[in-house]
């Protein structure tokens, strides 16, 4: 099977942006050190601050269940519970690889 790609839509609360940037951060770093990990960006739509995109794209889907299992993906979902608008996650694969 070919690689996984995921696009993770994530709309803050204006009133938690600020704070759960230190976890968005861990979520990155620790994601982007995970072997299935073949890319994992965090990114701010310009207009409309706290409303993100996380582009990621995993090995296998067994690497996708390691990585929703890792204490740095747990600890962000905790934090993030009750603050935010949108949590979307979207697979998608590859048509023409």
């Amino acid at each position: 099977m070919s690689e996984i790609r995921i696009v993770a839509e994530l709309e803050i609360k204006a009133e938690f942006l600020e704070s759960l940037m230190p976890a968005l951060r861990a979520l990155v770093e620790g994601s982007r050190a995970e072997p299935g990990n073949r890319r994992y960006d965090l990114n701010e739509d310009l207009k409309k601050p706290g409303h993100f995109f996380i582009i990621e794209t995993w090995v296998s889907e067994e690497a996708i269940a390691v990585h929703n299992a890792t204490p740095h993906y747990q600890a962000f979902s905790t934090a993030v519970a009750g603050k935010a608008d949108k949590r979307v996650v979207t697979k998608l694969r590859n048509v023409f690889a």
